[in-house]
């Protein structure tokens, strides 16, 4: 069988690419539907809380069939964990895209493949080459260009809670690498509980929102969302965590091209160079993925 540069076979790296770029153009409206929605931040988790049960519910099902609750076993505690960093992750995601420019907040949650690769250097003992190194550091410098930016949307708090996703996202897609051999998305649907959870501690609002909003949520939580971060939960077995991460790139330009469409937002010209030291950073740092020998 042909294989690629990196020592993985041509068609088990282009399933994994495949499944990530489907999966991210899956998810990308989600940040306009989260922008356009007015509802506070509890209520709003309540509702995807409760959707995104429904939705991961239905996508074990119809993987396992019968055999559904056994997956959910299977996946045990790691799957457990694996649902409460997507929760984490949901929580902070949510509450970026409602307090700081969308823009700002998708690209630097785009750099969860640094921080994947930090977090494989300090879990999985993967080495990191004075090239990373760099990358690391001029995608630190591209984050703090946009949180230093004060104008349009743009928040400190907002800028914070987009880190925040970056590094927990890095964390379940690293989870995923590691227990590889065992299927995680069954996990994922604890993530819809624990959403619900910090919804009700939050204090979520019982009243019942606009038909049309509501069906917006529910068509991005219970649908595109469980297909799409499913789709991301299963990549890692086929290709690393670093390389899955890098497709939230893909996000990080869709997302915010979304919102400019029918919302018009446009982000500030800092919040751009910003943009462009990550771009240029990540596309760089892909590039070196594919050249790595074996």
């Amino acid at each position: 069988m042909f294989c690629i540069m990196d020592g993985t076979p041509m068609s088990t790296k282009l399933t994994g690419l495949s499944l990530s770029f489907i999966g991210v153009v899956v998810i990308s409206p989600d940040a306009l539907v989260l922008r356009w929605v007015a509802m506070d931040h509890g209520t709003l988790l309540l509702w995807r809380g409760l959707f995104l049960i429904a939705g991961f519910s239905a996508v074990i099902l119809y993987q396992y069939q019968l055999n559904s609750l056994k997956a959910l076993s299977r996946a045990g505690w790691f799957g457990v964990l694996s649902g409460f960093l997507f929760a984490i992750n949901t929580f902070c995601y949510t509450k970026s895209i409602q307090l700081t420019s969308v823009t700002a907040a998708m690209m630097i949650i785009s750099t969860a493949p640094v921080f994947a690769a930090l977090i494989s250097w300090l879990l999985l003992k993967e080495r990191i080459n004075y090239l990373t190194a760099i990358v690391i550091i001029c995608t630190l410098v591209g984050i703090a260009i946009i949180a230093a930016d004060s104008e349009g949307h743009n928040t400190i708090t907002g800028n914070l809670f987009a880190l925040v996703c970056a590094v927990s996202m890095a964390m379940n897609f690293v989870l995923a690498r590691f227990k590889s051999a065992r299927d995680l998305t069954p996990g994922l649907v604890f993530s819809g509980l624990f959403i619900v959870l910090l919804a009700v501690l939050e204090g979520a609002d019982n009243t019942m929102p606009e038909t049309l909003q509501l069906g917006a949520i529910a068509i991005i939580a219970m649908i595109a969302l469980p297909i799409g971060f499913t789709l991301l939960q299963i990549a890692p077995r086929f290709i690393s965590a670093t390389d899955v991460s890098l497709f939230l790139l893909l996000e990080a330009v869709l997302a915010p091209f979304w919102v400019w469409l029918v919302l018009s937002e446009i982000p500030s010209v800092t919040t751009l160079i910003g943009s462009v030291v990550i771009c240029l950073t990540l596309s760089f740092y892909g590039y070196l993925q594919y050249l790595k020998t074996p």
